[in-house]
């Protein structure tokens, strides 16, 4: 999976925020606060080719049944994606 460039992630505070930059700050004019599991996602986007492999990297990760670890993941994916800020191949 892929982040758009014109994405950032800045850490403030002990919180991850995503930060618009160049083209995006057109389009999306503010800023993205995330919480842990969003934060854990970006943090390991192009690590994972496929939605799956992100599926799986959360359900290891966090204490949360397959299912709503795959709900979680894949409905946060396909809003960034929508938005312009990730592509990947489904």
């Amino acid at each position: 999976m892929k982040i758009n460039p014109n994405y950032i992630v800045k850490n403030v505070l002990d919180e991850t925020i995503i930060v618009p930059t160049g083209e995006a700050n057109q389009y999306f004019n503010g800023l993205i606060n995330t919480n842990e599991v969003a934060a854990f996602i970006w943090q390991n986007m192009e690590k994972c080719e496929t939605p799956k492999e992100m599926v799986d990297k959360v359900f290891d990760e966090f204490e949360v049944d397959y299912e709503t670890a795959k709900e979680d993941v894949m409905g946060f994916l396909s809003t960034l994606k929508t938005v312009g800020m990730i592509d990947y191949e489904e």
